[in-house]
């Protein structure tokens, strides 16, 4: 079974055993084993009942460290869009390309100034969507 060991001044929860409760074991001075469930450390005991700690807080990024990973994302959406757009351009500038091919051009090159425009200070920045 798990037990809780309680800091008997402060309530806390100090650590976590397996233990079957039979055993001539005494928690140490200022200490109490208490049948846990699954309570662990940093709870507190109080009044019969164990309670979780709060969640941690959610720490934003920094601005350098937005600004690092929207330009990650901005470089690998524009590597994309150069990809797409080599073959159509060849094919424009052989003067081979088919109506669709000239359309999807110039939609992917819309697109690929509309990614260079994105705020990149922006925490979650609005990117365009791909042809």
């Amino acid at each position: 079974m798990n037990y809780a060991l309680i800091n008997t001044a402060t309530g806390f929860v100090e650590n976590t055993f397996v233990w079957d409760g039979n055993d001539d074991w005494n928690a140490p001075d200022g200490y109490e084993a208490i049948l846990s469930g699954e309570a662990g450390i940093g709870w507190t005991y109080a009044d019969g009942e164990f309670t979780a700690p709060p969640p941690p807080p959610i720490i934003p990024p920094s601005p350098g460290e937005t600004l690092s990973e929207n330009t990650a994302s901005r470089d690998y959406l524009l590597a994309e869009a150069a990809l797409a757009i080599a073959p159509l351009q060849d094919a424009a500038d052989l003067d081979d390309a088919t109506p669709a091919e000239t359309e999807l051009l110039k939609k992917w090159k819309q697109y690929r100034v509309a990614v260079n425009r994105v705020d990149l200070t922006l925490l979650n920045p609005p990117w365009p969507s791909q042809p």
